[in-house]
């Protein structure tokens, strides 16, 4: 038997008199609220009511519980609220990963003007290249970028990410601009090694696939932006996201180089569990981005990150 419903049921008798009231209120039988009250007094083997034909009281442990499950159905009944409310009204804490430049330059603002809409709803944007398990590391959400290997997830597609090749105008004045691909091999390059791999560039253009081999690199620096720093500043021909190189662009510190020859872009997508009891944080979040990259899609602009 139901032990809150029993709960429920006794504080019914001690509050409305008999079982008859009771049983009334809580749309069953008087056989029924009997069989309520003797479970909860064989629970704790004693009486809870003194029962005569003429009146009802309470014994001293009855009192106690009386008052004692006024409380815990109290608090059940504001937990009860505060789930409906969560499930209803975007609310509570949000946990969202994301790699590290696509999570600063395009989350991060996402995630403000989200938080700007929803008032009632706490975010946490952890920014981290690796593929983080949202169970395991308790995320509600994350951004992938390239194949996702979790075919089990909840995916939901946003663009593509896209890398190109650049240098300043200091180091091309120095060292000349490549005309072909085949130029790239007497440059020095500059690469993330996220995205290397045995030391080669693969890079698509006209004709098909390219492999450019690295040499060893003079300069080693695990973020993405100290290596766009290095590149600005005229050390050598960066690939790097577009995203990560758009300001540089626009502001001449930066000028694409070989524009037709770039990796195949990879796809961006927002993952999440497969569970139905989305809360709504969650799905106004995810309705949220996916409603953004719509948007600048609608007006011409690509989804380059």
């Amino acid at each position: 038997m139901d032990r809150l419903t029993s709960m429920a049921v006794f504080l019914s008798v001690v509050d409305l008199g008999s079982f008859t009231a009771a049983a009334e209120h809580h749309a069953i039988s008087g056989t029924m609220v009997a069989k309520h009250i003797n479970a909860l007094e064989a629970q704790f083997q004693t009486r809870l009511l003194h029962r005569t034909t003429r009146r009802m009281a309470l014994t001293e442990v009855g009192a106690l519980l009386a008052e004692r499950y006024r409380r815990i159905l109290a608090d059940v009944a504001e937990a009860q609220a505060v789930a409906h409310t969560s499930a209803v009204s975007p609310s509570g804490r949000l946990r969202i990963s994301a790699p590290v430049t696509y999570g600063s330059l395009k989350v991060a603002p996402l995630l403000a003007a989200y938080l700007e809409l929803y008032p009632d709803v706490q975010a946490e944007l952890v920014l981290d290249n690796r593929k983080v398990d949202l169970i395991e590391d308790s995320f509600d959400v994350a951004f992938r970028i390239g194949d996702l290997e979790d075919e089990w997830l909840v995916a939901r597609p946003l663009g593509l990410y896209r890398t190109i090749l650049a240098a300043s105008p200091a180091y091309l004045a120095r060292y000349g601009c490549p005309h072909g691909i085949e130029d790239l091999c007497s440059h020095r390059l500059i690469g993330y090694p996220q995205w290397q791999s045995d030391d080669v560039w693969t890079l698509h253009g006209p004709g098909g696939d390219y492999k450019i081999p690295l040499p060893p690199p003079r300069i080693r620096i695990n973020h993405a932006a100290g290596l766009r720093e290095a590149c600005v500043a005229g050390f050598g021909i960066i690939l790097q996201s577009s995203l990560a190189l758009k300001a540089d662009l626009a502001a001449g510190r930066l000028v694409p180089v070989l524009p037709d020859y770039a990796p195949v872009p990879r796809p961006i997508t927002l993952v999440h569990l497969p569970d139905r009891r989305m809360t709504a944080s969650l799905r106004a979040f995810i309705a949220f981005v996916s409603q953004a990259h719509l948007s600048r899609s609608s007006e011409g602009e690509r989804s380059n990150s």
